[in-house]
């Protein structure tokens, strides 16, 4: 079954705006969010530089409390950004939530 993402955009990312719901699947007892980040680009957490080159991109796997008795799993990808300054240690990092 194939929910509304814009509802659990609202639900499952309350006050994080940097978050949007691809989509949403209930199935044999198991809701199954995927998320990804909206951000165009994040700043380096060592020098501050802002990037928007995307070098990679994982997903977590993040369980949450039960809803309405069935199980919740968040993927969320995250895409790692490459920092372009000369002289800073950091070549490569994540880009961060606000929560």
């Amino acid at each position: 079954m194939q929910a509304d993402a814009t509802f659990w955009d609202s639900l499952a990312f309350d006050g994080i705006h940097d978050v949007d719901v691809d989509a949403v699947t209930a199935a044999f007892g198991t809701i199954d969010v995927t998320a990804r980040g909206r951000a165009a680009g994040a700043a380096c957490p060592d020098c501050g530089r802002s990037s928007n080159r995307v070098h990679d991109s994982y997903q977590r796997r993040l369980k949450d409390l039960p809803l309405a008795e069935q199980r919740v799993v968040i993927h969320l990808t995250i895409r790692l950004f490459i920092c372009s300054t000369d002289n800073c240690p950091r070549r490569t990092f994540a880009e961060p939530f606000t929560q």
